[in-house]
């Protein structure tokens, strides 16, 4: 509350003084002046309220208490105290010490306004101040109420959402009376010290990203900004300078993504199918621009993208807006698990930035319901069976062979060797293979579905082996879907069992022949003395002289035979015949020496024989069926064995 002089009791005064002027004389005329001066001097001290100052601080800054006064008081002390004024201690600084503890003031006396600032606000600064000019009599007061809020803003606060490269701007609506105060914008959520942090300010709108228009006529400022970066997000206040109150404010708070989107649509599908991304959009973008991209930066998204409505085929990709369910569809053909990945739907808008919707795109590698394994031999027929729905039945069936179902050749069509035979009452058909090649092997894809849908289908995966003859030495390794050549570690490990073999099978004859040679000669000795007619001593004269040449037949016959099963054996495996050449060599020259001892005493054997004959029915009681195998090709060596068994015979 200001109080000023009354210029009513002046007015008043000087009615009864022109009165007074008139009846006094000349004489007394400067002691009339001096006593007028004084009477008006003192009706000054008559006061009357005429307005109040009303201050609002931040709790935790300063706040400034101005003062204005009129012409004629520069000179004069100013000052501001607390409460009443009543004493000294309310006084808080005046003009003569302008800096005291949280107390600082400036006396303006161009613009006549004195200026006091109070710092660290708390809430026991706020009340009753006044402003007070020292004069003669009575001082001028000044009422001032100051009032302290929180330093911070706003109860409302405006969300915003924009991407990493785009732009985004701030709308910040005032009234009429403030068209031509001061705008600015800041970042931070402190209102106190908003305008000395400002981004940028309707006085000072050159910043290379954020630029202010104010619209007056709509009364509201625009702020954009440009190139956002994750680093922009964050709360922003829009502020309204004020002279005589706080500054007006508006709160917005800014979220920059680096991806899109809050929320993702899953989809999955296979190898070498078509899938449709459906796209929902809001009625007011029906005859925007739709577009598809693949990645997650919608920033970058237009520029890369895959087909937009103006252009709605490339390639793999086509797209459908279908504006009466405002949906756009996206299709790619012919899938491969390259295409696995987010995709963003974009929709054109005249805002910073355009709307978008992600999608996750899942494909997987075809394969079917059912999936064998199968093994054939070389040479050999085989049979391929593959079950199929029954709705299949009239369906066209096929057998193609290949590593993927999209390159597969169909072998029933392309190859001789496969026939194929449909049973529809199993609901399933087979192929043959009539005679299985090597190359034959790998994987195979029977089914009746030309569309290939999943379910429909058979994986076969054919491998290949070789027929194993009786050798130990075997021609092939059989591994899935392929044939392999014996190793050289392999066929040293077979050589090392045949030589055992054939180590074991010389000692048995070797046995043999010794069982056979004793048995001999018992025959022999008991036959000369059972022969009627024959003198004893005629016997004996034969026995040194028939002996001998028995035996040597006997191992000839035996040299012969494993001659010959060398010989096969050598013929089925090279190394091994080189190994047993000059054994085989040794073999043939003592067959040779052999020669003339085994037709020299060939009449012997005839009278060998004759002693025998009557035992020839039995011999083939004794004979073993494995040795039979191994020597069916040598008759010769059934002698052998009937002799033996005579002579055990004679003995019992």
């Amino acid at each position: 509350m200001t109080f000023r002089k009354s210029n009513c009791g002046c007015d008043i005064f000087s009615i009864f003084l022109v009165r007074f002027l008139f009846l006094q004389s000349k004489a007394k005329m400067g002691i009339l002046q001096n006593l007028l001066f004084t009477i008006c001097i003192t009706l000054r001290c008559v006061t009357s309220a005429v307005g109040l100052i009303h201050v609002t601080g931040y709790v935790g800054r300063e706040v400034n208490v101005s003062c204005s006064y009129d012409e004629g008081y520069e000179p004069y002390k100013k000052y501001l105290c607390k409460n009443d004024c009543g004493s000294n201690n309310d006084v808080l600084i005046t003009t003569s010490n302008p800096v005291k503890n949280k107390y600082r003031i400036h006396d303006d006396k161009t613009a006549r306004i004195f200026t006091t600032t109070i710092s660290d606000l708390h809430s026991v600064d706020a009340g009753k101040y006044w402003c007070g000019v020292t004069r003669f009599g009575k001082d001028i007061y000044t009422e001032v109420k100051v009032k302290l809020v929180q330093d911070s803003c706003c109860d409302s606060v405006t969300k915003v959402e924009s991407y990493a490269g785009y732009s985004v701007s701030f709308s910040c609506p005032y009234e009429s009376s403030y068209q031509n105060n001061l705008k600015y914008i800041c970042k931070g959520t402190r209102p106190s010290i908003c305008l000395q942090q400002a981004l940028i300010t309707s006085d000072n709108r050159e910043n290379p990203r954020f630029s202010l228009d104010d619209e007056k006529m709509s009364t509201k400022f625009t702020t954009k900004i440009s190139s956002l970066t994750q680093s922009d997000s964050g709360r922003y206040l829009c502020g309204i300078q004020r002279n005589s109150d706080l500054h007006l404010f508006c709160a917005f708070e800014l979220k920059v993504k680096d991806h899109c989107c809050d929320t993702v649509t899953n989809i999955e599908s296979y190898e070498g199918y078509s899938k449709s991304i459906n796209c929902p959009y809001e009625n007011q973008y029906r005859n925007s621009l739709k577009y598809i991209c693949r990645g997650n930066r919608p920033s970058t998204c237009l520029q890369r993208a895959l087909i937009t409505s103006n252009n709605r085929e490339n390639g793999r990709f086509s797209l459908d807006d279908e504006k009466t369910s405002r949906i756009f569809t996206l299709t790619i053909s012919s899938l491969t698990q390259s295409d696995s990945g987010y995709y963003l739907c974009g929709v054109q808008t005249n805002s910073d930035h355009d709307v978008f919707s992600a999608v996750d795109l899942k494909v997987k590698e075809w394969c079917c319901v059912r999936s064998t394994e199968i093994t054939g031999t070389v040479g050999h027929p085989l049979t391929l069976q593959c079950p199929y729905p029954r709705q299949h039945r009239d369906n066209r069936k096929f057998l193609c062979k290949g590593d993927h179902r999209n390159s597969c050749r169909d072998m029933v069509m392309s190859e001789s060797r496969f026939a194929l035979r449909d049973d529809i009452y199993s609901s399933s058909f087979s192929v043959m293979i009539t005679k299985l090649e090597e190359a034959d092997a790998g994987t195979y894809w029977c089914g009746s579905d030309s569309r290939w849908r999943v379910g429909n289908y058979t994986k076969i995966q054919l491998s290949v082996e070789f027929l194993q003859h009786t050798s130990t030495v075997p021609s092939t390794v059989k591994t899935p879907g392929k044939t392999v050549p014996p190793t050289s570690e392999n066929l040293v490990k077979t050589q090392t069992s045949t030589m055992k073999a054939l180590g074991k099978t010389q000692t048995s004859i070797m046995k043999a022949l010794g069982t056979t040679q004793t048995s001999t000669m018992k025959a022999l000795g008991k036959t000369q003395t059972q022969t009627p007619g024959q003198p004893v001593k005629d016997a004996a004269l034969y026995v040194p002289f028939t002996v001998p040449p028995v035996l040597l037949l006997l191992i000839g016959i035996l040299v012969v035979v494993v001659y010959k099963w060398k010989y096969h054996k050598v013929k089925e495996d090279e190394a091994i015949v080189d190994r047993n050449a000059p054994k085989a060599k040794g073999l043939e020259e003592v067959m040779g020496a052999m020669d003339n001892d085994i037709y020299g005493n060939q009449e012997v054997m005839m009278y060998s024989k004759k002693q025998t004959s009557k035992q020839q029915s039995a011999c083939a009681q004794y004979e073993d069926e494995d040795e039979e195998q191994d020597y069916e090709n040598f008759t010769t060596s059934e002698d052998i064995y009937c002799n033996e068994n005579f002579h055990l015979a004679n003995r019992k």
